[in-house]
C-alpha cells in the first residue's frame, strides 16, 4: 500500500502540504519559530564579521576612542556567540552581554564626538547616535525584565549624565556656539530618555497589576453569580486556597452583607431588593483596587479577597468600603453592609479563615450594623460608631 503522505491531488494546483516520507529526516511534524538562543547563533557570526571588517579593510582611519572600542566590542560578541552555544548558559546573561556590548559601542562613539571632535557637524554626528541611544535605553526592560532592565539603563543614562557633566566642565569655549548647541542636545537627550524610562516603568507596574489581577481570578465560567455576575462561594475558596498555599502573609478576607434586606423585600418587593443588591455589588466593584477580587457567598453576603499588611489597614480598607456603600442610595434608599473582616495569621485553610470572617459579621450585626469588626480583636473594643 502506497503511503498517502506527499501524495497530491493532480487537479489541485497546489504543493504538498508536507515533505514527501523520505525527506522526514531532520523535520518536525509542527514548524517551530527558533528562539533567542538559535537567533544568536544565526545572527552573532555576521554581526561579529561586520565588527571587524573597518579594522581589517582601513585600521588607518579607525582612530582615537573607536579603535580601542571596536576589538573589545568584537571580543564580547565572540564570548556571547560561544556561550549561546552552551545549553547551560540562561538567555538573560546572553541578553546583559549584548546589551552591555551595545552600551559600550554606543558611549564610546558618544564620547568620541565630545571629547574628540573630528570633520563635519558634531551635532549631525550627535544626531546619527541619538535613535540607537533611545533604542538601547528601552532594550533592558524588553530583553531583561524588570529589574535587571532598569538598573542597567539607570546605569547607562548615569554614564551619559557623567559624559555630559564632564563635557560641560570642560573647555567649550574653544568649540564656540557649535559647542552650547552640542551641549543643549546633550541635555534634550537625557531629558527624553528619563521620561522614556518613567514610562516605561509605568507600563510594566501596570502590566505587573494585570498579571496579579489574572491569577486572582482564574475562575471558570459557570461559578458566576446570575444577577451580579460575581464568582460564586466555591470559586473564592478556591482561589483562596491556592493563594494560601503558595503566598499567604498578608491575606484578609472582608465577609459583607446588606443589612435589613429582609424587610426592604418586604416593603419594596422582591425586585427591587435584587436590584438593590446588584447596586451594592456594583458599587463595591468599583471601590476595589484592581488586584482585589469580590464574590458572593450568598444571596446577601458579598465577600472581598485582598492582601494588607496588617490588620489597621485591613479594617481601614473595609472602612472605605462600608463608607462607599453608604453614600450611593437607590430610588430613595440608603443601603448599609456590616462588615466582618479575618486576617491570616497561620490558619489552617481557607475554611478557617472565612469562618473567623463571618463570626466577625456577626459581631457587627448584633451591634446594629453598618459598622466593620476585625476577627483578631474582643467584640466590645471593634464596634465602630454607625454612619449617620
Amino acid at each position: 500500500m502506497v503511503p498517502c503522505l506527499g501524495m497530491r491531488d493532480p487537479f489541485l494546483p497546489f504543493p504538498d502540504a508536507l515533505p514527501p516520507a523520505d525527506a522526514w529526516h531532520g523535520y518536525r511534524v509542527f514548524r517551530r519559530s527558533p528562539d533567542r538562543r538559535e537567533t544568536y547563533q544565526r545572527v552573532l557570526p555576521l554581526a561579529l564579521l561586520g565588527t571587524l571588517l573597518p579594522l581589517a579593510l582601513s585600521p588607518q582611519a579607525t582612530s582615537g576612542l573607536l579603535l580601542t572600542t571596536l576589538p573589545l566590542l568584537a571580543g564580547l560578541l565572540g564570548l556571547v556567540l560561544a556561550l549561546s552555544l552552551v545549553q547551560r548558559c540562561p538567555p538573560w546573561l546572553l541578553d546583559l552581554l549584548l546589551l552591555l556590548g551595545g552600551w559600550l559601542l554606543m558611549l564610546g562613539q558618544l564620547a568620541l564626538r565630545l571629547f574628540m571632535p573630528g570633520e563635519g557637524s558634531d551635532l549631525a554626528l550627535l544626531g546619527n547616535v541619538a535613535p540607537w541611544f533611545l533604542a538601547l535605553l528601552l532594550a533592558p526592560g524588553w530583553l531583561l525584565g524588570g529589574r535587571r532592565g532598569r538598573h542597567l539603563s539607570g546605569a547607562a543614562l548615569g554614564s551619559t549624565l557623567a559624559l555630559t557633566a564632564a563635557f560641560a566642565l570642560g573647555p567649550m569655549e574653544a568649540r564656540g556656539a557649535e559647542g552650547h548647541a552640542l551641549l543643549g542636545a546633550l541635555v534634550q537627550l537625557l531629558l527624553v530618555g528619563g521620561a522614556m524610562l518613567l514610562g516605561q516603568q509605568a507600563a510594566a507596574r501596570r502590566t505587573r497589576t494585570d498579571a496579579r489581577r489574572a491569577a486572582w481570578t482564574d475562575m471558570t465560567g459557570q461559578e458566576f453569580d446570575p444577577l451580579t455576575g460575581l464568582p460564586g462561594r466555591r470559586t473564592l475558596e478556591r482561589v483562596l486556597t491556592g493563594h494560601l498555599r503558595h503566598r499567604p502573609a498578608g491575606l484578609t478576607v472582608a465577609v459583607l452583607r446588606v443589612d435589613h434586606l429582609e424587610q426592604v423585600t418586604r416593603d419594596q418587593g422582591v425586585a427591587f431588593a435584587e436590584a438593590l443588591r446588584a447596586h451594592v455589588a456594583r458599587t463595591l466593584t468599583a471601590a476595589i483596587r484592581d488586584e482585589d477580587v469580590i464574590g458572593c457567598l450568598n444571596d446577601t453576603t458579598f465577600a472581598v479577597l485582598m492582601r494588607m499588611p496588617d490588620p489597621r489597614f485591613a479594617r481601614a480598607a473595609c472602612e472605605r468600603l462600608r463608607v462607599r456603600v453608604a453614600s450611593r442610595p437607590l430610588n430613595g434608599i440608603l443601603p448599609t453592609v456590616s462588615v466582618g473582616v479575618a486576617v491570616w495569621a497561620g490558619q489552617a485553610g481557607s475554611q478557617a479563615l472565612l469562618e473567623g470572617a463571618q463570626q466577625a459579621l456577626g459581631c457587627a450585626r448584633q451591634d446594629g450594623g453598618n459598622r466593620v469588626h476585625l476577627s483578631t480583636e474582643p467584640p466590645a473594643s471593634l464596634a465602630s460608631a454607625p454612619a449617620a
